[in-house]
């Protein structure tokens, strides 16, 4: 499903599937290997909306668009171009009755060496263990002897972002244990290691509070509430 339709006092608005997102930006990516997926990915939004739009059309108007298909790419254009253009925020305008003073910052100290900044940062940063701001985590044997979850299934879980390992040393994976319920997987975790590709970066934003949605994003995953927070990592992350 590409967009579903939410209709408001403004009209009707169309929520892109991140899902689908992610499908075009692996089409654009292979038809434009010159460019980066960085790159790609609002295109990719774009596109998303446009065919949001044109799925939901009736057959006659789709009929009529396609007998100007010659057309449909210049008039596409007209329509991006307009909204690109388009102020995204009602500018306030401001009177000013006096000079406006203009502050400049004392700059930037001087440069050190890589070794040099290491040696300085040690001085004030603390180290922390792993499971301190992560909770409690197990290993894929510990996994396997608590839940009956074979390694095998476990690493699946990992390449296809279903779950969240976090290195720990030079190779070993472990993995937090609040992201299973009943040994599988919460529902909803592939979709947000889509948007936020560093586990790390995904787990400590998944168990932080976020008073916009009310909660941490792991517990309202939980709750059933997965559009809610998939939209909230598009908004922090997309």
């Amino acid at each position: 499903m590409v967009a579903t339709v939410r209709k408001s006092g403004g009209g009707a608005q169309f929520n892109v599937n991140s899902a689908a997102v992610a499908d075009i930006l692996d089409v654009l990516a292979r038809h434009n290997p010159g460019i980066s997926r960085s790159v790609l990915k609002d295109k990719s939004k774009v596109v998303a909306a446009l065919t949001a739009a044109a799925v939901r059309m009736s057959d006659e108007q789709q009929r009529q668009i396609l007998a100007h298909e010659n057309d449909l790419a210049a008039a596409m254009q007209t329509v991006v171009a307009g909204l690109a253009g388009r102020p995204t925020e009602k500018l306030i305008q401001l009177t000013v009755d006096k000079p406006v003073e203009v502050s400049l910052g004392a700059g930037l100290a001087d440069v050190v060496d890589f070794d040099e900044g290491r040696r300085r940062l040690a001085t004030y940063a603390t180290p922390v263990r792993l499971e301190d701001w992560a909770g409690p985590v197990a290993g894929p044997g510990d996994i396997e002897k608590a839940f009956g979850t074979k390694r095998s299934t476990l690493h699946d879980w990992q390449r296809r972002g279903a779950v969240i390992g976090l290195l720990k040393g030079e190779r070993k994976h472990v993995f937090p244990l609040g992201q299973f319920v009943d040994g599988r997987p919460v529902e909803g975790m592939s979709d947000v290691t889509r948007i936020i590709d560093n586990p790390r970066a995904a787990w400590q934003w998944l168990i932080q509070p976020k008073p916009s949605i009310g909660g941490t994003p792991l517990d309202r995953l939980k709750a059933g509430h997965l559009d809610e927070v998939i939209d909230a990592a598009e908004r922090d992350f997309g």
